[in-house]
């Protein structure tokens, strides 16, 4: 393992300052030279960027007559070693690092006897099929359809093809650094810079690809739990924004509680306050694609979000409900219109239309918050749904794990991990986020970093388990 050298003075000799520049995605900058700190507020990471440097270069290179180093440090992608002239020209350096000391070596020790001889085994002669041209040759893996004998193996079945050429073309480099320091300095420098990108930047990149990778036909995928204010509809809403925002195309957010739903009230309102349960009594206008635009009157657009939102019917329990036929009859009806439906369950596993919904479901969110009673109530789910005969669903389903305080459980989440690990194919964990503690409208620009990029590795595994 190698640690980055934490200072820029250390490598660039004992006589010069130590300087450190660390910017943010809000555009605040601090700059550090020898102990002392600067603070400049830009309007955003590539603004405070090219300011720090204005600045280092002004203030310390220039009077010292010649170039300076230093740490930028970026929280999200890392430390990068740059040199900063007086004229304000950057050049990234090398980041030098600092090898753990290795570990000792025990001194070989004399056997107390001599070893007993080992006799060698016989080596092993791998036998491979000779190849004529055109005449069958029998190949000692390969089984006839019979079962009977061996597959004849021809040159001509051996052959090199065009798609044998194609794969043989190198993998294309990866574009420029667009994030973090490496892609400020990449914008600020007018294209005298092109950085890689970085390993977190890589990551990022491989997680939105992902997200958009073709799939065929339309799928449905399941947010549940058997409890309430446990997440579902917060993780139902911004895994539809993610998919809405990164993949585009067509997504539908749909309540699916049987009773009064909340995903309406944590979405953008519409002109209407219409409902799944008055969609179902027109939902024979809807027969092909040609009435997409007629959907606006039922279903709520999510602005640059990207997609819709279909409210659940605000009734009280002694009303009519939807069903398992109207549940079925509405996702037959909505599947043509959006490539993605996101569903959000009731709380009763034994109700129809939470059944009919997990039945229909391609890929099933199990929602939880890291508190001890939800955390039980997940895992009881998962028995749920083992007893239900959808074991294979459960190991194909991704776990989201929500924290709902700055306080942290962290025993409590390992064992979570731990236990819905072994039972799910991901488990996912989100931070707190203030900006959804009020339980109002969700505001997408206003998550933090962390929390949007948690968020898409929650939609790129949910996206991974679709085909």
């Amino acid at each position: 393992m190698s640690i980055p050298q934490a200072s820029a003075a250390a490598v660039d000799g004992a006589d010069s300052p130590s300087v450190t520049i660390t910017a943010h995605e809000d555009g605040t900058a601090f700059i550090t030279v020898d102990g002392t700190e600067t603070v400049l507020h830009q309007r955003d990471l590539p603004s405070a960027t090219k300011a720090a440097v204005d600045h280092v270069a002004a203030v310390v290179a220039t009077p010292a007559g010649r170039p300076i180093r230093a740490m930028a440090i970026d929280p999200s992608t890392g430390h990068n070693l740059i040199e900063i002239a007086p004229n304000g020209k950057v050049t990234v350096l090398p980041l030098e690092v600092v090898d753990e000391a290795p570990a000792p070596v025990e001194e070989p020790q004399e056997p107390e006897s001599e070893p007993e001889p080992v006799e060698e085994a016989p080596a092993v002669v791998e036998t491979v099929p000779v190849v004529v041209d055109e005449e069958p040759v029998p190949s000692a893996a390969a089984q006839s359809d019979e079962g009977t004998g061996p597959v004849p193996v021809t040159r001509r079945e051996r052959r090199l093809t065009a798609r044998d050429f194609a794969a043989t073309m190198p993998e294309a480099p990866a574009a420029p650094a667009a994030e973090g320091w490496r892609g400020s300095l990449n914008r600020v420098s007018g294209g005298a810079l092109r950085l890689a990108p970085g390993t977190l930047e890589l990551n990022h990149r491989q997680r939105r690809a992902s997200i958009q990778r073709g799939i065929a036909g339309h799928k449905t995928i399941l947010v549940l739990n058997e409890k309430g204010g446990v997440g579902k509809t917060t993780v139902t809403w911004c895994l539809g924004a993610t998919l809405g925002r990164v993949r585009g195309g067509t997504v539908l957010a749909w309540d699916n509680n049987e009773y009064k739903g909340t995903l309406g009230i944590r979405s953008q309102p519409a002109a209407h306050d219409h409902t799944a349960r008055d969609l179902l009594n027109y939902v024979g206008n809807f027969t092909d694609t040609r009435h997409t635009g007629e959907l606006v009157n039922f279903v709520r657009p999510q602005g640059e979000n990207k997609f819709d939102v279909l409210a659940s019917q605000s009734l009280d329990g002694d009303s009519d409900v939807i069903d398992a036929a109207a549940f079925r009859e509405l996702h037959a009806s909505l599947s043509p219109f959006y490539r993605l439906i996101v569903v959000d369950s009731g709380n009763n596993s034994r109700a129809e239309t939470w059944q009919a919904a997990v039945e229909a479901a391609d890929v099933l969110v199990l929602a939880t918050i890291v508190k001890e009673d939800s955390s039980r109530t997940l895992a009881s789910l998962a028995d749920t749904l083992i007893a239900q005969g959808h074991e294979d669903k459960l190991a194909n389903a991704v776990t989201v794990m929500g924290h709902t305080s700055p306080t942290n459980y962290p025993d409590l989440e390992k064992r979570l991990e731990e236990h819905m690990g072994q039972l799910t194919r991901s488990v996912v964990s989100i931070p707190y986020d203030a900006a959804l503690d009020r339980g109002d409208v969700i505001d997408y620009d206003a998550l933090t970093l962390a929390s949007r990029e948690a968020w898409l590795t929650a939609a790129a595994a949910v996206m991974d388990g679709l085909k």
